[in-house]
């Protein structure tokens, strides 16, 4: 969880001289660090970051703040000749240097440092850099003194500060000293169960006030399946730089959303749009479309199609759009850019349509908190009729008016001049997303065989029409009929009446024939019959060593109506109990119910919150159990 800094020194091989903190010998403290910590070989015993601001100014008699951190960690191994490791991210907004390393009685120890461009998962271009510090540590139990300092050259880049680490941490101290001239807020976030200390020390000689937070017995960050952003799920502080004054003067940086607009709309101002290279496919897309809605929708459509969505985040460019007439040219883009392209286009059209920024589900955060944290994505908004409409030019299938789970809900922050615009995406109930299945079924040689017609909405939809285009032709129909049959190879799918993949606006509805082995087991004069073989949720359950909330990718509504004919010469002997079970975010509702030579098997499952808090897994496993045992138990029939 290391913040962005830039190394000055791009690739070298150190012999420092010793640090000035003392290294202590940890031996004894081994075995209880190995109790503690049993998943790690080396724990920083301590960790202190040192914040300082100052102001700097340049020729031109301009001032900005700049923030200086000083880094230093106590490294304990916990066994012998370690190799460790820590990559440290920059980019062109910050600079670190003095590196030391020093090991027990200040004696310098030897590291390498490699740097090179560092590409994350999914960003096709981005400014960012890591630097590998190669740190040795021989002696398990001796402590290793490794520090460092660090600047950031705009105060309004410190935006994040978290307490976790890739290594356990037994004791971490905060430090940020804040001078009278400057005014910042330390916003507090996911503090809540954690025994985080803060204690605030104003100092009249200095004019500084030491605002100091201490955490103790912290535990290795770890990345699990599913879990959420670590901006919704670890404690963090965010720094907003709201002015500071320099010789009587005082300068705004982001007091309010205002300000953080007004500095988003002047890089806005200097994007470069030219729309006379749009005006030719503008008029090509829109010429034989009569109402509104359908120039928009072509607009729209041909922007989510047609421009492919490549990640950038490089220097000013990870704010700044690139200019309209570029991403049309190129055909791709970053979110930025899709969105550009998008209003441009709109407006070309004849519509007014607006930039708009945009923190996904993925931050916690709204305008409240005026930070370039608060934001990580663009869309457009169109204002038609006294109304919103919001595009967002990087999702794929979805339709006009309609919102994906991630940003449903979402404060936005929309242009206006030198004005702007706050509204509030909507957000769905689970039922947009919901899966309706009815299957006619009976009994045929010991299979269960009929009709199947299954209707996809929403994200249920979005996602197996973006997995079904993504296929190449010949993998299609093999891939669909095995995502019908769940991937069982005892269902047979045949008979698929294709739908119309490409219409965005209505429901998605497929049919099929099947024929279900391994359902219907005879025993004697009795047939035991298991309808469903989806099971949605089945044993998904979360064990005790699941450290993290799990986060669904979107919210749950599955409707699920089976009719199993009853054959000639068998009665109904059993159906099992009804089942229901309701929580606030989540339920369950299960049964058989018989009517006349029919079983009627019905199923709904509906989940609201897309976080499955680890402090609601009981309850959680419980809803779980009731739904497995249902699944489990078997409607019997006997012969006559």
């Amino acid at each position: 969880m290391k913040k962005i800094v830039i190394i000055l020194s791009c690739c070298a091989y150190f012999s420092i001289t010793a640090s000035s903190q003392q290294t202590l010998d940890y031996a004894s403290a081994v075995s209880s660090f190995k109790n503690k910590y049993p998943k790690t070989d080396i724990v920083i015993a301590e960790l202190k970051e040192d914040y300082s601001f100052s102001i700097l100014n340049n020729k031109n008699g301009e001032s900005k703040v700049v923030v200086d951190v000083s880094e230093s960690q106590v490294l304990v191994p916990l066994k012998d000749n370690i190799a460790y490791s820590d990559a440290i991210f920059y980019n062109e907004q910050s600079a670190v240097e003095n590196v030391h390393v020093a090991s027990a009685n200040n004696k310098s120890i030897r590291f390498v440092q490699q740097c090179s461009d560092y590409q994350s998962e999914g960003i096709f271009y981005s400014d960012q850099k890591a630097c590998v510090v190669q740190i040795p540590a021989e002696t398990k139990g001796i402590a290793i003194n490794y520090s460092y300092t660090r600047q950031y050259k705009d105060v309004k880049y410190l935006t994040s500060v978290y307490f976790h680490e890739k290594l356990p941490i037994e004791k971490r101290i905060l430090i940020f000293n804040v001078p009278d001239w400057l005014d910042i807020d330390l916003r507090e976030f996911n503090f809540a169960g954690y025994d985080i200390r803060k204690n605030v020390e104003k100092d009249p000689s200095s004019k500084i006030t030491k605002y100091i937070y201490e955490f103790n017995n912290i535990p290795a960050f770890k990345k699990e399946y599913h879990s959420p952003n670590w901006a919704k799920a670890y404690p963090h502080i965010i720094v907003v730089s709201k002015s500071y004054t320099d010789n009587g003067q005082k300068k705004v940086l982001f007091e309010s959303v205002k300000d953080l607009y007004a500095w988003y709309h002047s890089l806005c101002k200097e994007i470069g749009n030219n729309s006379d290279d749009l005006k030719p496919i503008v008029a090509q897309l829109t010429k034989d479309k009569k109402s509104d809605t359908d120039k928009i929708e072509a607009l729209y459509y041909w922007v989510q199609d047609k421009v492919r969505y490549i990640a950038f985040e490089n220097g000013i460019m990870g704010f700044k759009p690139e200019a309209a007439q570029n991403v049309f040219k190129n055909k791709y883009g970053d979110c930025k850019g899709k969105a550009n392209l998008l209003t441009q286009m709109l407006k070309v059209a004849g519509y007014d349509a607006r930039l708009t920024w945009i923190g996904t589900a993925d931050l916690p955060y709204d305008y409240s908190l005026p930070s370039l944290a608060v934001d990580n994505h663009m869309i457009s908004t169109l204002v038609m009729n006294g109304k919103h409409y919001f595009l967002d030019g990087t999702e794929e299938h979805i339709a006009f008016n309609d919102y994906a789970s991630r940003i449903q809900g979402k404060q936005v922050l929309i242009e206006d001049g030198n004005n702007y615009m706050l509204d509030r995406i909507p957000e769905f109930p689970a039922d947009r997303n919901k899966v309706e299945s009815n299957l006619k079924l009976k009994i045929d040689n010991g299979a269960l065989t009929g009709t199947c017609t299954s209707v996809y909405y929403g994200e249920s939809k979005i996602s197996l029409v973006g997995a079904f285009n993504s296929l190449r032709s010949e993998n299609k129909k093999d891939a669909l009929e095995n995502y019908l049959r769940s991937g069982n190879e005892n269902i047979l799918i045949s008979n698929i009446y294709n739908p119309n993949w490409d219409d965005r606006q209505k429901p998605l509805q497929i049919s099929f024939d099947v024929r279900a082995n391994n359902q219907v087991t005879k025993a004697a004069n009795e047939l035991y019959i298991n309808p469903d073989w989806q099971k949605e949720f089945s044993a998904f359950d979360f064990d005790s060593t699941r450290i993290s909330d799990y986060e669904l990718d979107h919210k749950v509504y599955i409707n699920t109506q089976i009719e199993i004919e009853v054959p000639d010469g068998y009665k109904i002997d059993y159906v099992p109990d009804a089942v229901s079970k309701k929580a606030a975010d989540f339920s369950f509702e299960g049964s058989y119910t018989k009517k006349g030579n029919l079983i009627l098997y019905s199923k709904k499952i509906i989940i609201n919150n897309t976080i499955i808090r680890k402090r609601d897994f009981v309850a959680w496993n419980d809803f779980i159990s009731s739904i497995d045992k249902f699944y489990n138990d078997q409607a019997v029939l006997a012969k006559k």
